[in-house]
């Protein structure tokens, strides 16, 4: 009787637990929960509501690795196998997909690349793209391509040709640059040959920037010859820019042709440029823009291996003394040729500071005789401010005396600027002198400044003193000049200063060139230009720097669209180095999971 009892009670219990675990709600925070759900068409809508809140609080969730891991091994074989059948959750599907970033998912994006020009598929498109490139998804590589080459030959599919859409072939470009694939070289190349009537420009920008980040040299022609092709707005990431950014990250393979252009001898660009000028569709378009086009880019590449090239091309004539017969053969007021032509005296001076400010990137101390050749003559300020800069960057004792000497004598022509500013490159050339001087050549720079007898330049080029301060304290002393470039209480000159004389201690040191960029936040936009500039140019363009890209890009992340005009050639100056560093910031993507 006893034993009959106990087996009653157990089987009550047994009874009660099995029960209980039939009332007991599913897990919510589990993704079987939600797949069992999907799989039964009548329970389908609920799950995938289910699963999308899991995924968002899975996606917004600190070290989310491991779920993000299970969400590749089981939720995305459940999305490839009910795709066909869900067509009203693909939005849904591709939501998840993108914000989890794995991957895996282009077993589904593949799919969803497809157009049909209705509405629904243009969106899937959209979605899919943008997975794509946040996942670098390598294996939606050749699906990207295919589209894309639908796409170029018939747009329609893409809102047709107006310059407002285009917006799945810009993201189609986007994407193969972050994935990085040389297989899409070809067919960002063909984006890049389409004329303006047929794809928005938008797609020519984009195409320009993906070939920078792949870097594939078989892009050179393509990147020189876009902006004569596609002309643009004149802002700071038209196709232009981003060409010459891309062409920088392209770098030394690019030199031979870029200088080719800057002779003139290159043949694509020449018969653009006789198109244009024949059809008066040049607007302002000469062989004068096309030289210093070319300077602009050998000068952003920062390589020696153009400063023979750009010296050649540097116009100079007008700057040296004319032989003591042809004075006395000139008659009295005989004007020079060139100096009456006054279109071509514009045109030559327009070069000069171009390709002066390109030496001045190079930083190759061989450039300062012919930059000081012409320093004081060129009295348009925007000119002459560019050669000082130049002669700034050079460096060495040569050009450290041309500008003691211009602290002396220059002066802007006083019909460019108001009384109270002819003097200005005074002041200014004492700035380079104390950034160009070493700490032995500091003393003579300071009897300088101390020299100065008019007034209003002896009180701006007080601001330069702390710069002199430090390089007495200082010396050749690393540390010492890290912890000025460090503080960012510390005066904006003196870590200026502190930069310039890091990047010669140091050269070629990547640790200390990350230092210098991360110092780019400072406040001052001339200072600012520099901690952008000097990394890349003590590097040489070559050793690799990730720690510097993500500084740069760190600020300009952070002040997108927020900052000042004033800040505006060191925004340009910092993309320009992070192309020379190729990008190597770049997070990496996730790894595959296996299939489960």
């Amino acid at each position: 009787m006893k034993s009959s009892v106990q087996k009653l009670l157990s089987a009550s219990l047994l009874s009660l637990a099995l029960l209980a675990g039939a009332c007991k709600e599913p897990d919510p925070y589990k993704f079987e929960t939600h797949i069992e759900r999907i799989r039964d068409s009548s329970k389908r809508a609920a799950g995938f509501s289910g699963l999308e809140e899991l995924t968002k609080t899975v996606v917004t969730s600190p070290d989310n690795k491991d779920r993000l891991q299970e969400f590749a091994e089981k939720v995305i074989p459940v999305f490839a196998e009910v795709w066909d059948e869900v067509p009203e959750h693909h939005e849904k599907i591709l939501v998840m997909l993108r914000d989890v970033g794995r991957p895996e998912g282009s077993v589904i994006w593949n799919k969803a690349l497809a157009l049909d020009g209705s509405v629904e598929a243009r969106k899937r498109s959209i979605l899919a793209l943008e997975g794509i490139r946040k996942a670098k998804a390598a294996d939606s590589v050749q699906t990207v391509i295919d589209e894309f080459k639908k796409l170029i030959q018939n747009p329609k599919n893409d809102g047709g040709n107006d310059e407002e859409n285009g917006k799945v072939r810009m993201l189609m470009a986007e994407a193969l640059g972050a994935l990085r694939d040389k297989r899409a070289v070809d067919v960002l190349i063909d984006a890049m040959q389409q004329p303006r009537d047929k794809q928005p420009t938008n797609v020519h920008r984009a195409a320009a920037t993906a070939l920078g980040q792949i870097g594939d040299p078989k892009a050179v022609d393509a990147l020189l010859t876009v902006a004569f092709r596609v002309p643009d707005a004149g802002t700071s990431k038209n196709v232009a820019v981003r060409a010459k950014q891309a062409l920088v990250a392209i770098g030394d393979p690019a030199i031979p042709r870029v200088i080719e252009m800057l002779n003139g001898k290159h043949e694509e660009v020449q018969k653009l440029l006789a198109q244009a000028m024949a059809q008066n569709e040049g607007e302002g378009l000469n062989q004068f823009v096309v030289t210093q086009t070319a300077a602009s880019i050998l000068g952003a590449m920062g390589s020696p291996k153009a400063l023979d090239a750009l010296l050649a091309a540097y116009p100079r004539k007008d700057c040296e003394a004319p032989p003591a017969d042809a004075k006395k053969d000139k008659k009295e007021g005989e004007e020079d040729a060139e100096a009456d032509d006054g279109g071509l005296g514009i045109a030559l001076t327009s070069l000069r500071a171009v390709v002066a400010q390109s030496l001045g990137l190079i930083g190759d101390p061989r450039a300062a005789e012919a930059l000081c050749l012409c320093s004081l003559t060129s009295k348009e300020p925007d000119v002459m401010f560019a050669m000082l800069e130049a002669l700034g960057r050079v460096g060495g004792p040569a050009a450290v005396d041309c500008l003691i000497n211009a602290m002396k004598a220059a002066e802007f022509s006083k019909d460019a600027v108001t009384k109270e500013f002819v003097l200005k490159p005074r002041w200014d050339a004492a700035r380079f002198a104390v950034l160009a001087a070493s700490p032995e050549e500091i003393g003579k720079v300071e009897e300088a400044i101390a020299a100065a007898t008019d007034p209003a330049v002896k009180k701006e080029m007080a601001q330069w003193s702390e710069g002199i301060a430090l390089a007495k304290k200082c010396k050749a002393g690393k540390d010492c000049y890290l912890e000025t470039l460090r503080d960012s209480n510390a005066n904006w000159f003196a870590r200026e200063k502190a930069a310039f004389e890091l990047a010669k201690l140091a050269d070629n040191d990547p640790k200390v060139a990350a230092e210098i960029a991360k110092a780019y936040k400072v406040r001052n936009p001339d200072a600012r230009v520099t901690m952008a500039w000097l990394p890349s140019k003590m590097l040489h363009g070559g050793t690799a720097c990730p720690e510097c890209a993500s500084a740069l890009e760190a600020v300009l992340a952070a002040e997108n669209l927020s900052t000042d005009v004033k800040f505006q050639p060191a925004v340009l100056m910092a993309r320009d180095t992070i192309a020379r560093f190729g990008n190597e910031g770049a997070a990496p993507a996730a790894p595959a999971a296996k299939a489960p």
